[in-house]
């Protein structure tokens, strides 16, 4: 790895982001060096670079290929396919990131559909969490066609659940079914609910 290039906030540039040649990962014993292959944008991050100081390097999602395994053994091996997350600038073509914060892929999931999981999955899986045992209880997932209430909906319904969805318009039926809500929407002017 001779360069690496990052996306920084500029506040001088045009959208206040820029790529520019940063410092190649220097990691930690337990960090792996992780080549960027796809990356995933989340609300969060976004809006912070609108006011972040210069210099700031956004990026929480990230999947891609071991480039270095971490010195003390832990974590992936070197050539393993991973996603992984980090508290900020994931969006560079190498990144050293914790192994604690990184998982191996498997051969069906690609890096794209991988990028989309750590943050929004894992923001599913905590409000999930919060109301305890699921099995057979209703759980309203309310913004079911994003990113979270997606991953909420597949959630609840692999923990048992039975998923309510909340929808805008009735086109959106099909797609939070197959996300694991089951009914018919009953529409209140502009609103659908799918009872699961």
């Amino acid at each position: 790895m001779n360069t690496n290039r990052a996306v920084v906030v500029d506040p001088t540039a045009s959208g206040r982001l820029v790529i520019c040649e940063v410092e190649p990962p220097a990691p930690g014993p337990s960090e792996a060096v992780v080549r960027v292959t796809a990356i995933s944008l989340n609300r969060g991050e976004v809006g912070y670079s609108r006011h972040a100081e210069a210099g700031w390097r956004p990026g929480w999602d990230l999947a891609g290929v071991v480039e270095q395994a971490a010195a003390d053994g832990s974590g992936p091996k070197a050539g393993a396919r991973v996603v992984g997350i980090l508290r900020g600038g994931a969006w560079a073509e190498y990144v050293a990131v914790p192994t604690n914060a990184l998982a191996e892929l498997p051969e069906a999931v690609t890096f794209a559909q991988a990028a989309t999981l750590p943050v929004a999955g894992l923001t599913a899986l905590h409000a999930l969490m919060k109301g305890g045992l699921l099995l057979e209880r209703p759980v309203l997932v309310t913004g079911a066609t994003g990113g979270v209430g997606d991953f909420a909906l597949q959630l609840g319904r692999l923990s048992g659940a039975r998923a309510v969805a909340h929808i805008r318009h009735a086109e959106q039926e099909a797609e939070v079914k197959e996300a694991g809500a089951e009914a018919l929407p009953l529409c209140q002017r502009h609103n659908s609910l799918l009872r699961g």
